[in-house]
């Protein structure tokens, strides 16, 4: 039933436990640990935290085929985070071992300040052909790219 349906027959006397707060009580989290966080009001949510058996291990870094709805990405174990580097709130970099990623956007303060708690379990770039445009002054991520070095020849005599 839709809170339409309740508000018009009654509503009913406590209100409903979202899913993933009936999923983090299912899978044991105990009190106080974050069950659910996202940001953005709309369809589109550009990083968040969704409850799993293993809180905080792993985030996963979404972006997309140019051109298309195919996603592509990485996950990454905090465990391998070495440090985040920032400029203003429109550019954050991720340092892993094998690679930085590069994640450009507006509003990303939030974003840097939960990674540093290790409560972000997803981050994904807005893409027109998938939702309709954020609501202004929403936080957005406009762009990842994932760098990888470059191994340089080996020159011999």
């Amino acid at each position: 039933m839709t809170d339409d349906f309740d508000k018009v027959f009654g509503a009913r006397p406590t209100p409903r436990p979202s899913f993933t707060d009936r999923l983090a009580r299912e899978q044991g989290l105990p009190d106080g640990m974050p069950k659910e966080g996202v940001a953005g009001s709309g369809p589109y949510k550009p990083y968040g935290f969704l409850p799993t058996g293993n809180v905080g291990e792993h985030c996963e870094v979404r972006s997309w085929v140019a051109g298309t709805e195919t996603a592509e990405g990485i996950s990454f174990p905090y465990r391998f985070l070495m440090h985040t580097r920032f400029v203003g709130e429109e550019q954050l970099r991720l340092f892993l071992p094998d690679c930085i990623v590069v994640i450009d956007g507006k509003g990303l303060r939030e974003l840097r300040e939960k990674l540093g708690r290790q409560i972000v379990t997803f981050i994904q770039q807005w893409n027109p052909r998938v939702w309709p445009a954020p609501p202004v002054g929403e936080p957005i991520v406009e762009r990842i790219e994932i760098l990888r070095p470059v191994e340089a020849p080996i020159r011999t005599r």
